[in-house]
């Protein structure tokens, strides 16, 4: 598996990341040892020298590719 982590306003690839799957629903999860490796990464990331690889990503903003929003029923809420 692969994730982004972000870190103020820089994003982190990490990949590599084994994961487990439920036999019932096919949800993804990780193990203890998995979560508490990726927590360190996002925690303070690893200095450029134990990085892996770097790339340049493409960043996209859907503000002027979308319609007004439209008024929303009194009963009904966003989180």
């Amino acid at each position: 598996m692969r994730t982004v982590l972000w870190r103020t306003e820089v994003p982190t690839i990490v990949e590599d990341i084994p994961a487990l799957a439920c036999a019932a629903c096919v949800e993804q999860f990780y193990d203890d040892a998995v979560s508490d490796a990726l927590r360190r990464i996002a925690e303070a990331p690893p200095a450029p020298t134990r990085r892996s690889a770097s790339c340049e990503v493409p960043v996209f903003s859907l503000r002027t590719r979308l319609p007004a929003p439209r008024p929303l029923p009194e009963d009904c809420l966003v989180d």
